[in-house]
């Protein structure tokens, strides 16, 4: 069970995205989530939630309410529903007046609350934030109580919590799952090709979640007889098959990213990246430099939103502009040619588009979106796509989309 808690998360102004997460890792470990509640910052309520999670699951992650203000109530609901006291770690004291020495702040009072925790409870320490977390077992359930902010949260829950699960689940009941990513197929069209060409010849059943980055697969093998050490073999001849129909559009398995496997390409060949973007609005460049050491070959990028910028910093013909329309194909090729040579990159990447609501014609619909790449090697290729959804699906899906022509690019498809 999943009990997320805080008064942000019911009236809206705070997007609950914690649970979605959990979910996912938990799978990983054969934890199906049974419930998922959110409960607001009221001491009953809380308690409640706790009391009953912990008479029907052997597992309970409770996130949100470790703060340091009068309404984070948390720790002491917690303690209230196990009937333990709440004493200060002084350990956890020193630490966290390290935590603002470090960054040059005052400790205010009220942040000493964040040192106590129920009795004979682990201490799950925050190296990025101010609220540890802790753990419990109680009547043989798991307690897991972590920060409500999502970094700090993942964090905690990466280095502290997984390898205590390691501990008490069974390497046996590993789930056997394999997360295919594809960019290029529709759902259903990827729905027909598994059915009549991998599912007749390998025992699998799959989920089918459409997303902004694209279609993710999720296989799972049927294969009861096949013996644990043998698991990577019914995931080899899987991919096998895989590639066999459906080939480069296959941009990635399990854990991996579009922007680390851009950015692995992009090393292995010693090459830089750079991108004019127009609808997306720096929406790659933020995404590439989310990743730690980026700078080693991604160069940057240019915001051109305006046409006026276009023809000054992309150098495109206010011709090509005025008979094509900054929606065009003309004007994506100009754009990654002329950023490619005010960049200096080896590569550019240019994306001019319509991300609505409003902009849209009946020849330019909104979702309308043209991609241009000129490569290292002077290749330029150049490409429409009409994406369906709101303002920030669309922009989501040409970043992907766009960063997947690098891809191809790079690998000579």
């Amino acid at each position: 069970m999943i009990l997320a808690i805080g008064n942000e998360l019911l009236n809206g102004e705070v997007l609950e995205t914690n649970s979605s997460y959990l979910q996912q890792e938990l799978s990983d470990h054969s934890l199906s989530v049974q419930k998922v509640s959110v409960v607001p910052d009221d001491m009953e309520l809380i308690q409640l939630e706790i009391r009953a999670g912990i008479e029907k699951y052997p597992f309970l992650f409770i996130m949100g309410g470790l703060g340091p203000t009068e309404d984070d109530l948390t720790r002491y609901a917690v303690g209230k529903a196990v009937n333990r006291e709440l004493s200060q770690s002084m350990e956890e004291m020193e630490v966290l007046k390290g935590k603002f020495a470090h960054f040059q702040r005052a400790m205010s009072p009220n942040n000493e609350r964040q040192t106590f925790f129920p009795e004979k409870a682990m201490i799950l320490s925050n190296p990025i934030g101010t609220a540890s977390g802790f753990h419990l077992t109680e009547n043989g359930c798991h307690l897991f109580v972590l920060p409500g902010v999502p970094s700090e949260m993942k964090n905690i829950f990466q280095h502290k919590i997984v390898p205590l699960l390691k501990k008490e689940i069974p390497e046996g009941r590993k789930p056997r799952k394999l997360l295919v990513k594809v960019i290029g197929f529709g759902e259903s069209v990827l729905d027909e090709i598994i059915k009549k060409k991998i599912a007749p010849y390998h025992p699998v059943k799959w989920e089918i979640i459409a997303k902004g980055e694209g279609v993710f697969v999720k296989f799972y093998s049927l294969d009861v007889s096949s013996q644990e050490e043998n698991d990577d073999e019914w995931k080899k001849l899987l991919k096998k098959s895989l590639t066999e129909h459906i080939g480069h559009r296959i941009f990635g398995y399990d854990h991996e990213e579009m922007g680390e496997i851009v950015a692995d390409l992009l090393r292995e060949n010693k090459l830089k990246l750079g991108c004019m973007e127009s609808c997306t609005g720096g929406a790659v460049a933020k995404y590439l430099t989310d990743f730690p050491g980026s700078s080693r070959y991604f160069l940057g990028g240019l915001v051109t939103y305006s046409n006026e910028l276009k023809i000054r910093l992309a150098n495109v013909n206010p011709e090509l502009l005025d008979q094509y329309g900054a929606v065009s194909e003309e004007v994506a090729q100009a754009m990654a040619i002329g950023g490619k040579k005010a960049l200096g990159s080896d590569l550019c990447l240019s994306i001019t588009g319509i991300a609505g609501p409003e902009g849209g014609l009946p020849e330019k619909p909104v979702g309308t979106v043209w991609f241009g790449v000129e490569d290292h090697q002077g290749w330029l290729t150049t490409k429409k796509r009409i994406f369906n959804g709101d303002r920030e699906d669309i922009r989501r899906k040409s970043l992907f989309y766009g960063l997947n022509l690098i891809r191809l690019a790079l690998i000579k498809t």
